[in-house]
């Protein structure tokens, strides 16, 4: 069904001039078909007005003109999605941010709903229909999350153990969440190029992040990082 035929959703975006989106995602032809696809959609006044590949040329053009909402993938080039939030929630913390990716592992969806607080997570496979619910129901403030993905209980308890561990572990040894996962990483024998694909970084960013877990840490090997890893149970 075609959202303009849903007579109390049209309404609702009516009320409004004209809704201002951005993009953020690094492939050109599905940029082009998503721009496509929600200007023409009869009845609901939307401009994209502007797209952006990475996050680093995200943020240059956010310094022009905000939209009212930020269609933000989570693997590009350069700066992803999940090290770009921090930034945009910083700098724009009123903005509305939408994750549209392939990604749904629990583990991302924990991330960016409850530790950065996006608006919303939305499926790529997902219909247009349920894009455009999503930005409906972000326009009223509310959080919105495509219907297949769910956060089970199991899950939340998982997440608030991680969290009391986390912060223990970081007020004793000073490591970032960002340098916990990638000693846990480390101590999994996977390479710096191994750990960028993983976390969806550059091999100079793991690398330097290696090098300032060994500085808080005072150890000076691979092995000596694996052992501290294995011993903190972070593996």
């Amino acid at each position: 069904m075609n959202i303009a035929t849903d007579w109390s959703v049209r309404m609702a975006f009516k009320e409004l001039n004209q809704i201002s989106i951005f993009i953020a995602d690094d492939h050109t032809l599905y940029v082009d078909a998503l721009t496509i696809a929600l200007q023409q959609q009869p009845g609901i006044p939307i401009k994209i007005i502007g797209t952006a590949s990475n996050g680093e040329e995200l943020l240059v053009r956010l310094r022009k003109q905000l939209p009212d909402i930020l269609l933000l993938d989570l693997n590009m080039p350069v700066l992803n999605g999940i090290e770009v939030i921090p930034v945009l929630k910083s700098e724009y913390p009123k903005l509305p941010v939408i994750i549209v990716t392939k990604y749904s592992d629990p583990k991302f969806i924990r991330e960016c709903l409850q530790v950065h607080n996006v608006s919303g997570y939305i499926l790529k496979t997902s219909s247009l229909q349920e894009l455009t619910d999503g930005l409906h129901q972000v326009l009223q403030g509310q959080m919105f999350m495509s219907k297949t993905l769910q956060l089970y209980p199991k899950e939340l308890v998982e997440l608030e153990t991680e969290s009391l561990f986390d912060e223990t572990f970081q007020a004793k040894y000073n490591l970032t969440r960002r340098e916990q996962e990638i000693l846990g990483l480390i101590a999994q024998a996977k390479s710096n190029g191994e750990i960028a694909v993983h976390l969806f970084i550059s091999p100079q960013t793991v690398g330097a992040h290696r090098k300032n877990i060994m500085r808080k840490l005072n150890i000076s090997s691979t092995a000596g990082l694996v052992r501290f890893a294995i011993e903190n149970q972070l593996g």
